[in-house]
């Protein structure tokens, strides 16, 4: 039993806020947190959601003076916020899909091994996004590359990233729909660190959305929904999750411990 949370928050440190919440809260021992009938298999979620604005979002240990064009997103009033997951950063806002999911370790030990869950969640993805390209008539060859890129034709139109705790995990990602490209070479450096199959080349060499293959968007982002919730089995509403009403206190916590403070997000 998986639950389907459609949740875009008012702004981007918010949502950001909700997936550490929500796992950290699925982490704490049942002891502590909650009646013991609620076994780990009752939380696992699908999250689909979007930023409110565009924003730079940088990995956990990520350095922004390598990775961020600073003085552009100062001079464009850009965030530069930082995420609980490790990987390199990004630039996402209106346009891109949001996607996250929080998986039991319990129910599934295998993802104990980050090649096995980077590999398990990107097979659904790209089996999700396959089916809604399917409902509009498009096929693409979607193909999985890098550690957890979803690539076209060897171009990323997806980045993801994931946090391991004792218990839970959450793996969380974008897909680039009908994002402004031209945001992403403005406001990141080239990264340090590259997959082989980028070969050296641009942000704007290397990444492409799917924007020019989809007739209808607002339809396609139902579509895609739908899709990523039939393949994860999420057919279970957020309403009835057991952590659905003290969510919303502990992402008031989260904020005041970290997302709501400036220094945190610029603290590399």
């Amino acid at each position: 039993m998986m639950f389907l949370v459609e949740e875009s928050l008012p702004s981007p440190e918010e949502n950001l806020a909700w997936d550490e919440a929500i796992l950290e809260l699925a982490d704490t021992p049942i002891e502590e947190a909650r009646p013991q009938s609620d076994s780990t298999s009752e939380l696992e979620l699908l999250r689909v959601w979007e930023m409110p604005k565009v924003c730079v979002v940088v990995g956990r240990s990520s350095r922004i003076d390598q990775e961020v064009q600073v003085e552009s997103c100062q001079k464009d009033g850009i965030p530069i916020l930082r995420r609980m997951s490790g990987g390199a950063s990004i630039v996402a806002g209106p346009g891109c899909f949001m996607y996250s999911v929080l998986l039991s370790l319990d129910l599934r030990p295998e993802c104990r091994a980050l090649d096995v869950a980077h590999r398990t969640v990107m097979e659904k993805t790209r089996e999700g996004l396959q089916r809604a390209l399917a409902i509009h008539g498009v096929q693409l060859p979607l193909g999985i590359q890098g550690v957890c890129d979803l690539t076209v034709n060897n171009r990323k139109i997806s980045g993801n990233s994931l946090r391991v705790k004792r218990r839970w995990l959450m793996y969380h990602g974008t897909l680039l729909i009908d994002f402004p490209l031209d945001a992403i070479s403005r406001y990141l450096a080239t990264p340090p660190k590259q997959p082989d199959y980028r070969e050296r080349r641009t942000h704007d060499e290397f990444v492409v959305s799917l924007a020019d293959s989809i007739p209808d968007r607002a339809h396609f982002y139902q579509s895609l929904t739908r899709s990523l919730s039939e393949v994860w089995g999420a057919t279970q509403s957020w309403e009835s999750h057991p952590l659905h009403r003290e969510l919303s206190s502990h992402v008031a916590r989260w904020m005041e411990r970290r997302y709501g403070d400036p220094n945190w997000h610029l603290s590399r």
